[in-house]
């Protein structure tokens, strides 16, 4: 069994979500980060949608068997207590008996650690390691990602609900990303979108990536967590492949959107 002694800053188990249930009512959910999810349960031999623990920080957990791990995403400071040093993006069998710690994050947001068989929780704060999943923990070498400060951004369905210049005020300027971001959005501070359209909007689909404008001028960003209906309207829609980075992107740093293909102002 794994016990955590302390899950930290926002310490959860997390899989790849249940994708395909929109219509149903039912968000993704899941890793933010996909792309290092899967890295680590690849690391340990796992499918690389099994679940593992995200965290932003602070986690420690002890060990009653030895366990293979592997830890990707965010960079922290990682240590081991009665067992061997743990790095990140390599595969690490500990003894029974150790306790692992995830300290200070120091690049990107969340962190992903990943048990040989998958986790799943048992009761209060003990886990169980699944069954081994009969295939070889990887020997490729993991390099840490380096997360750009720009996403590339498609135009979003209610574009022409803005004013003449607020794409371009979009993808021109910087944005800082908010306190109060969380799994559901990213918030950010930067140039207010006019709209022009001030009709009330009923109510409709929304996906992982939709920049939505806010009363106040101010975009979000949906993520893993976000409702499958919205009435406020998108101007734009971040690629699938950059959503990873917006996850990853601490408070009070900077990003940009980049346009993935032209768009023609009205």
């Amino acid at each position: 069994m794994i016990h955590v002694v302390a899950w930290g800053i926002a310490g959860s188990i997390r899989d790849a979500g249940r994708p395909g249930l929109a219509h149903l009512g039912q968000g993704r959910g899941g890793a933010l980060d996909l792309a290092s999810l899967a890295l680590a349960n690849r690391l340990v031999g796992n499918p690389e949608g099994i679940a593992a623990i995200e965290s932003c920080g602070g986690l420690q957990l002890r060990l009653d068997r030895p366990t293979m791990v592997a830890v990707t995403g965010a960079q922290a400071d990682l240590s081991v207590l009665s067992g061997p040093p743990l790095g990140w993006g390599v595969p690490v069998v500990l003894p029974a008996g150790a306790i692992v710690r995830i300290g200070r994050v120091n690049s990107g947001v969340r962190i992903y650690l990943a048990v040989r068989g998958g986790i799943r929780r048992i009761g209060g704060d003990t886990l169980v390691a699944g069954p081994d999943p009969g295939r070889p923990a990887s020997t490729a070498i993991a390099s840490p990602h380096l997360w750009p400060d720009a996403v590339h951004l498609w135009p979003g369905p209610r574009i022409d609900w803005f004013a003449p210049g607020a794409w371009h005020t979009l993808i021109s300027s910087t944005f800082t990303v908010l306190a109060d971001s969380n799994r559901v959005g990213v918030r950010l501070a930067g140039p207010l979108l006019e709209r022009t359209d001030a009709r009330e909007l009923p109510s409709e689909g929304l996906i992982e990536g939709a920049v939505q404008v806010l009363p106040d001028g101010g975009p979000i960003i949906m993520l893993a967590d976000h409702p499958t209906t919205g009435g406020y309207p998108v101007i734009g829609i971040v690629d699938p492949a950059d959503v990873a980075v917006l996850a990853q992107t601490p408070i009070g740093a900077a990003i940009r959107f980049l346009p993935a293909k032209p768009v023609y102002e009205r």
